[in-house]
């Protein structure tokens, strides 16, 4: 009998054929998406913005790869051994709203051709994720988070040894591995989020949580080096939401006075005893980059920039991925003096794209998953709804600055995987006879403790 009831049951779960899909998914996207010579190049980029890459959408070889987790997805929903998937409710109305509307913009796409080898590749992830959500316990994807990330950042410490560019101790470095810093920044901190879930609320033996912690650090220490400050901020907020939702409604409240008098406080007694401490505070919050610290405001050039686009076409937009044609990089890049491809703000990109009607609809369906994925931890204290809730603050966290994470990838994939299951998980709690289910359940000062859970949500502490 399975001892989550809430979340999943054990028939028809194949735990082998589970880890094997887990596998092909991992090594198709580092395919996909990683190069081991990524460290030797200038600025990361192994490849030209032009060049037929995946992400302009015109590299055959990688595209075909990329349908294989959609064929063995297809697989995974036909085997006869998987679990039901329940898909109902208004979370899954709003997904095939913004799927519908995502395909209906290619009929007034700028780049019909752009936008439908984009949704090609959202079509394959599609059924991957429904596919490893019928052969997989919500829990058992914290495992997963945890092992993916770790044989891409193995891989990365391999190839950066091999080419001689592993220099932590360098001023300037940089752990890239094999990608872009602040993509690998993105897998360490769903390493970090993976591995201190199942340390911290998984039902595993003392020595298991003792490896989860290690591997916890390991991962900090890399994210660290990879100076990339979006990812580092967005760990901080995911624990420190996890946390607030691990608490009472009391603790909470008392949590958010505490960090305002602080923040206060230490503006009060620096501004008192005229203490320079300023530029520390500053190269603390930059990881060493001051250099690159333009890069921050420069964003905002960039969204003032894109808000004209915005308002010529406010709510089709341009077409599914479709705004970043060559005409449009080659006029914002030379008004701006900044070769740029992308918003740098996944909202923003998402109505370019998609426009008003499908970003709210994407926007939408988020914010539900995130608050569905926050009573499931509340009511199981699962190692897999605290990773869900987890990776769903730090796609809205990194969003604002950053446009991958709305993109296919392992991330969003392993996120949508746990957002399929959560429906089914919150219905006993949505059937409250003490009134409607999910916000009554999201914000109850009692925190349900599972009985077969060590260390559960309970109010009395976080870290164990």
């Amino acid at each position: 009998m399975d001892r989550h009831p809430n979340i999943t049951c054990d028939e028809g779960v194949n735990l082998g054929l589970a880890w094997t899909a887990a596998a092909l998914f991992g090594a198709v996207f580092f395919f996909v998406g990683h190069d081991f010579q990524v460290s030797a190049f200038e600025g990361y980029a192994p490849w030209s913005d032009s060049d037929g890459s995946l992400e302009s959408g015109g590299n055959v070889v990688k595209g075909l790869t990329l349908s294989l987790i959609g064929i063995f997805g297809l697989y995974l929903l036909r085997r006869r051994d998987g679990r039901p998937l329940r898909l109902t409710g208004r979370l899954p109305a709003l997904m095939v709203f913004y799927l519908a509307w995502s395909a209906a913009s290619v009929l007034w796409s700028d780049d019909p051709g752009l936008s439908c080898r984009k949704l090609a590749a959202l079509s394959f992830c599609l059924p991957a994720a429904l596919g490893l959500a019928r052969q997989v316990r919500l829990r058992d994807l914290a495992p997963i988070a945890v092992a993916v990330p770790a044989a891409y950042l193995l891989a990365g410490i391999a190839a950066e040894i091999a080419l001689g560019t592993f220099r932590p101790f360098s001023a300037g470095y940089r752990f890239s591995g094999t990608i872009h810093p602040n993509t690998q920044g993105v897998n360490l901190t769903v390493l970090c989020l993976g591995a201190f879930c199942s340390a911290r609320f998984s039902s595993r033996g003392k020595s298991r949580r003792r490896l989860y912690w290690a591997l916890f650090a390991i991962g900090l220490v890399f994210l660290l080096l990879t100076k990339s400050r979006t990812s580092c901020a967005a760990l901080i907020a995911s624990l420190g939401a996890l946390w607030l939702m691990s608490v009472s409604g009391r603790t909470r409240l008392l949590a958010v006075f505490a960090a305002g008098f602080a923040v206060s406080s230490a503006a009060l007694f620096t501004s008192l005893f005229e203490l320079e401490i300023g530029e520390t505070a500053s190269d603390i919050a930059l990881l060493g980059r001051r250099e690159e610290s333009a890069k921050l405001t420069g964003r905002i050039p960039i969204w003032k920039e894109l808000s004209a686009y915005v308002a010529a076409r406010p709510l089709r937009g341009y077409g599914y991925e479709a705004f970043w044609t060559d005409g449009h990089i080659e006029k914002i890049s030379d008004r701006l003096q900044w070769p740029l491809r992308e918003a740098h703000n996944a909202y923003l990109d998402s109505i370019l794209g998609v426009g008003l009607i499908g970003a709210m609809a994407l926007v939408s369906a988020i914010a539900l998953a995130l608050c569905r994925a926050a009573v499931a931890f509340r009511s199981t204290a699962d190692a897999g709804a605290a990773l869900i809730f987890c990776l769903l603050v730090l796609i809205v966290f990194n969003a604002f600055l950053e446009t991958g994470l709305f993109s296919p990838d392992f991330v969003t994939l392993l996120a949508g995987c746990g957002v399929i299951q959560l429906p089914a998980s919150v219905d006993a709690r949505s059937r409250d006879p003490r009134g409607s289910g999910l916000l009554r359940a999201l914000f109850d000062n009692h925190v349900h403790r599972h009985p077969h859970l060590p260390g559960a949500a309970n109010g009395r502490g976080f870290i164990k």
